[in-house]
């Protein structure tokens, strides 16, 4: 890892911090409100959070572009406290507006993250260098989930809540040390948004984060609950962690691997996993295949999740950066509240949600099928026609 430079290694530090403490209580959010008796609650602040995370990833992309990346980051960075904080209150409003400001703050957080990554990365480690930041993320995330899950099962949620919105503001802090990357040229940022959002081949790549980010959406709504009914709530901890385990372990690797014998090698064995993931799943009434299931999924998000950062350098027409990771963050979020969507219509009946599941890998894998032989050259200058056009 001797070739990440000092930019992306601060970048990597800040949100280890953030995510030390809001990752992991996301991923104790529906089971805090479900011991509550108001599942429903977690379900609609999970749903409006990735909601305006979508919508407001278009106008997050002008932002970033216009002011730069590190103060776009800087200004979203108190709400993952306030969130937190918020989940102490007994006033269902305040969480759902504070679910509100947190989506929209995430789409200026990821969307300047993603932008940051690539414009400090030389073009031939954007993988190595997304790989290093998702190792840092899950390190932090899975750190927290663990500690977590034992102070919860300690002190119940309230004091271990209250500490860990203290990880944010120390994040937010260590954002003041980048250096200040941005586009030098002024440009008309809404065209150019208009311009991606309706470039085929562009979306169709988008596709890989929406299959992606769906699967997240149903390890935050659907699986911790029957982890909690089949294991017990301690292993709720134990084995959600994984998704902050495996990418420590795998994701630099991947990502530097993709450098070197191309990004079509891993989406397609990412796929692979999602399809073994998925049907595990469905016979996960046994322990055993709940178990290989919930390893499948989460090794795919290790080895997938660089893969999409570098992607959107790769494809990426020059100066239109930020309206490529627009759509990128866009369809991923739309991914993770349709699943968000079809867990609660299915509540009663996951199966049904995973069916539907492999039904849309399937389709996203013949969708993707073509572009995937054709070189990243040929993709980008596809796009770059599809964008003048």
């Amino acid at each position: 890892m001797n070739s990440v430079n000092n930019q992306v290694k601060i970048l990597s530090l800040g949100f280890f911090l953030l995510f030390f403490g809001f990752g992991a209580v996301q991923y104790y959010q529906v089971v805090y409100f479900s011991a509550k008796g108001m599942a429903e609650v977690g379900f609609w602040s999970l749903i409006l959070i990735y909601a305006f995370f979508a919508l407001f990833s278009p106008l997050a992309a002008v932002l970033v572009a216009r002011y730069g990346a590190k103060r776009c980051m800087i200004f979203a960075s108190p709400f993952y406290s306030f969130f937190i904080l918020t989940l102490l209150v007994k006033s269902v409003s305040l969480v759902y507006l504070a679910s509100i400001f947190l989506g929209i703050a995430a789409s200026l957080l990821w969307v300047g993250q993603n932008s940051y990554l690539i414009r400090a990365s030389d073009k031939k480690s954007y993988g190595s260098n997304s790989g290093f930041f998702n190792v840092l993320v899950s390190l932090g995330g899975g750190l927290g989930l663990i500690i977590l899950g034992f102070l919860v099962s300690r002190f119940s949620f309230g004091m271990p809540f209250l500490f860990y919105a203290v990880f944010p503001i120390i994040g937010f802090l260590s954002l003041f040390l980048l250096s200040d990357l941005r586009m030098e040229q002024k440009q008309n940022y809404f065209l150019l948004i208009k311009k991606a959002f309706t470039s085929a081949t562009a979306l169709k790549l988008a596709s890989i984060g929406f299959i992606v980010n769906f699967i997240l959406g149903l390890t935050l709504g659907i699986i911790p609950i029957e982890i909690k009914n089949t294991l017990g709530l301690f292993y709720v901890g134990v084995l959600s962690s994984l998704i902050y385990v495996f990418p420590i372990l795998f994701s630099y690797f991947s990502g530097k691997l993709s450098d070197i014998q191309g990004r079509e090698k891993i989406i397609f064995f990412s796929y692979s996993l999602l399809l073994l993931g998925l049907i595990s799943l469905i016979i996960s009434s046994k322990p055993l295949f709940l178990i290989l299931g919930i390893v499948a999924l989460t090794l795919n998000w290790a080895i997938i999740r660089p893969i999409l950062y570098a992607l959107a350098g790769d494809i990426t027409p020059v100066g239109n950066l930020e309206s490529i990771i627009a759509l990128f963050w866009t369809i991923q979020n739309l991914g993770v509240l349709s699943a968000l969507v079809i867990s609660q219509i299915w509540k009663n009946d996951m199966k049904i949600v995973y069916l539907i599941s492999i039904v849309i890998t399937a389709i996203s894998f013949f969708i993707l099928l073509p572009l995937l032989k054709l070189r990243i050259e040929k993709i980008k200058e596809k796009i770059s026609q599809e964008m003048l056009s």
